[in-house]
């Protein structure tokens, strides 16, 4: 999963400001549910799903790609926190401060701004709700 890289220093020091001690346990125990393999193809799909999202950022949010990729991206978010409804909305709120301040999460930050502006548009456009929704 892209969300978010919980290794090294500069790490630490950005989830002291979204994340508790336990939200990183529970983070851990999320990670642990997967196998190697499992993580590799989640990984895959949020990459694959955010470069099609990069190349799409003059469609229009309200348009059928655009919700297309929407309704994926809340799925793959689904999958991976829909049963940690705190969690997810940790992680939302994290990246929608990203975007205010510019903070990159030491570097961490998964995506560009733009990728989180057209995605919001297109969630809002689709009537999607955004966020993690109880499995």
């Amino acid at each position: 999963m892209e969300e978010p890289r919980m290794s090294g220093q500069n790490n630490r020091e950005w989830t002291k400001k979204f994340f508790t001690e336990a939200d990183l346990k529970e983070f851990e125990g999320i990670g642990k549910s997967y196998s190697p393999q499992a993580m590799k193809a989640c990984q895959d799909k949020w990459a694959a799903l955010i470069g099609e999202i990069r190349a799409n950022l003059n469609a229009d949010p309200a348009g059928l790609v655009a919700r297309d990729l929407a309704r994926r991206w809340q799925a793959l978010f689904n999958e991976a926190y829909g049963g940690h409804p705190g969690l997810g909305r940790k992680i939302d709120r994290a990246y929608r401060r990203a975007r205010k301040t510019g903070d990159d999460f030491g570097g961490q930050m998964p995506f560009e701004p733009e990728i989180l502006d057209f995605i919001k548009k297109a969630l809002k456009t689709a009537g999607i709700p955004c966020g993690p929704s109880s499995r």
